[in-house]
């Protein structure tokens, strides 16, 4: 993991981030942490554009920074208008690139992502076996193919719709018949990944089948894996900022993107955001941001969650109390009556509670930090992105936590007097 902070105002743009990396085991455990990996870059030397990634620091074995670098030397001479024009041409580069990514590199590739998925479904069913082995041990083996069918059918859901139940669309950088495509090309690997989910399965829970309609159900999955807005099998962060040719205030713009299928690089928008002469700065982070998050509202996010919880299980309890002690009313009446008070004033009470709570944060925390941001001098800029990394970095020490975040800060700041410069960890700002 890492974290990243940008910041841009009319003036510049900074980009920081740690330079910590953590190495993965095969069982999605922190195998290692090194604090000494580069996530900055210039993009194109003597260009005012910078790009800076996170999360997966590498693309189907490829570093990112062999990437940038190899980009930078092909577009030496090329300018474009916008960040985004830069953005996109690089995108570009990863596809036309073929040698980085051969046939070979991204049939595995899928393979990879698809075993990734499948091992999530593994470990939910078990979940799910193990809370009904508690509950009731004798229904363990009668149902286990129900259990199992409900979690595909689950990660199916999750796949076509977002939390709020909207449809999840399928990416728009892949052509309308990626799907068939993909479900074509892979049909035998997909088979023999589902097979092989059955027998590892079916050893810990015997009598577990899996019917044709879960086959369907899990081969669609399979495709799901490339051509859905969604990237449960990882990703990297990409983002963009600076000057284009025409630009005369910072903008930026990133992108969450997979790996290479069918010469295409999976990626989705993630944001976009361009200073003009009227807007107010721009504050971003991206992967972790614990800390900043408090800084900038003041109050831990997971402590405002259990602040709710806890205050509409306090009034539920104290509406019930005075319920029941209501005289002339039988049980029923009760019921109907608190259910009546709790869906209506209940719930608008407690959302003007909260909402009174979310202007006071606005208008002592972040407006005034926001405020500052506008005015603040490029090195004052520069200063407050590395501080609030630095912020993360010092909460996982002291809170004696894996230190995911940590190491060197690097600071690129991107003006159109100065250009790109590098602030390394430790140099003068």
């Amino acid at each position: 993991m890492t974290s990243e902070v940008l910041l841009m105002n009319r003036g510049a743009v900074a980009m920081a981030a740690d330079s910590a990396v953590t190495v993965m085991s095969s069982r999605g455990e922190a195998h290692a942490i090194y604090q000494s990996y580069d996530k900055v870059y210039q993009l194109i030397d003597g260009a005012p554009v910078g790009i800076m990634f996170y999360n997966n620091v590498d693309i189907m074995n490829v570093p990112w920074e062999t990437i940038i670098n190899l980009y930078g030397a092909e577009a030496a001479k090329r300018r474009f208008n916008t960040v985004e024009e830069y953005a996109l041409d690089f995108l570009a580069f990863v596809e036309r690139h073929k040698e980085l990514f051969p046939q070979e590199h991204q049939d595995l590739e899928f393979y990879k992502n698809a075993a990734v998925v499948f091992g999530l479904i593994a470990d939910e069913f078990d979940k799910e076996m193990e809370n009904l082995r508690e509950s009731s041990p004798d229904n363990v083996r009668a149902q286990s193919n129900s259990v199992f069918q409900f979690i595909v059918e689950e990660i199916y859901s999750a796949y076509n719709s977002y939390f709020d139940d909207t449809p999840r669309r399928d990416l728009d950088c892949f052509p309308s018949d990626m799907a068939r495509k993909l479900a074509s090309r892979y049909r035998n690997q997909i088979g023999d990944l589902i097979d092989s989910l059955g027998k590892h399965l079916a050893s810990d829970y015997p009598g577990l089948t899996i019917s044709n309609d879960v086959r369907d159900r899990l081969s669609e999955i399979a495709v799901f894996t490339v051509t859905k807005n969604a990237f449960f099998e990882g990703y990297t962060g990409l983002v963009f900022a600076g000057f284009g040719e025409r630009e005369k205030f910072p903008a930026m713009v990133s992108y969450h993107s997979g790996g290479v299928f069918g010469g295409i690089l999976k990626r989705a928008d993630d944001r976009k955001s361009a200073i003009d002469p009227n807007s107010g700065p721009v504050m971003m982070t991206f992967a972790q941001d614990k800390m900043i998050y408090t800084f900038l509202t003041g109050i831990d996010r997971d402590f405002r969650q259990y602040l709710f919880l806890e205050t509409l299980r306090l009034t539920h309890h104290l509406i019930a109390d005075l319920i029941a002690d209501l005289p002339g009313l039988d049980k029923r009446q009760k019921q109907k009556l608190f259910e009546q008070y709790s869906e209506a004033n209940l719930n608008q009470a407690l959302g003007v509670f909260f909402h009174k709570i979310e202007e006071y944060q606005q208008a002592i925390h972040t407006t005034p930090i926001i405020r500052a941001l506008h005015t603040l001098p490029r090195a004052e800029l520069a200063e407050t992105a590395a501080s609030l990394v630095k912020l993360n970095s010092f909460q996982q020490k002291v809170m004696q936590q894996p230190e995911t975040v940590g190491g060197p800060v690097d600071v690129a700041l991107i003006s159109l007097s100065e250009g790109f410069v590098l602030i390394r960890d430790g140099g003068n700002i």
